[in-house]
């Protein structure tokens, strides 16, 4: 199992170099204090134009452990300081999930998150079905990762990330496998057990 924490940044109309430039310096922050941390802009979906900051951690020890030291850290103070003194856009976390499936892939650019409405009961299920999906794609350059929450606002939400070398070569993979009819029949029992709710397409920064 792995730790994700995610912050997501909507920024406000003007301040998006500023929210840019300070969500690098966060990330940056982060990875000097041993953090695997990476930061994204989303380029489609609802949150087109806002950033996603992650973090990936061995287990919750970690996690908790690296959100204490971070707090303690001046750079971070001053940052947050800086923040509270002129906004430069809307935060939402840190969320924490834990993964149900595959892992984090820091080869690949681009990721296309898919969310969807899952009980938890109907996990099981859905983890059989992304083994039929990963068998699939096994062929071309892309993984899978699943996530579920540990603390965030919805509960009962299974994040499924796609992972790709770029924007193009998404394109190309969903043409081959996921229109293809062993993914479409994949798709329609999935659907049985869950509701997809959004799409959202980052590319890392």
């Amino acid at each position: 199992m792995t730790i994700i924490s995610r912050r997501v940044l909507s920024p406000i109309s003007g301040k998006s170099e500023i929210a840019i430039e300070r969500a690098k310096k966060y990330r940056d922050i982060m990875i000097s204090n041993g953090v695997k941390a990476r930061l994204g802009m989303f380029v489609g979906g609802a949150l087109n134009g806002s950033l996603q900051l992650t973090a990936v951690y061995p287990d919750m020890t970690s996690a908790t452990k690296s959100y204490a030291l971070l707090s303690q850290n001046k750079e971070m103070i001053d940052l947050m300081k800086e923040r509270a003194k002129n906004p430069s856009g809307v935060l939402i976390g840190p969320e924490i999930y834990r993964s149900v499936y595959g892992a984090p892939s820091p080869s690949h650019n681009v990721l296309l998150i898919r969310e969807y409405e899952v009980d938890r009961k109907s996990l099981p299920q859905s983890i059989d079905l992304l083994s039929e999906v990963e068998e699939i794609s096994k062929t071309e350059d892309t993984k899978l990762l699943a996530l579920y929450p540990v603390i965030a606002d919805k509960m009962n939400v299974l994040y499924v990330v796609y992972y790709y070398s770029s924007i193009a070569s998404m394109g190309e993979i969903i043409d081959k496998i996921g229109m293809s009819e062993a993914f479409q029949n994949i798709v329609n029992r999935a659907n049985e057990i869950g509701t997809l709710k959004s799409a959202n397409v980052i590319n890392n920064i």
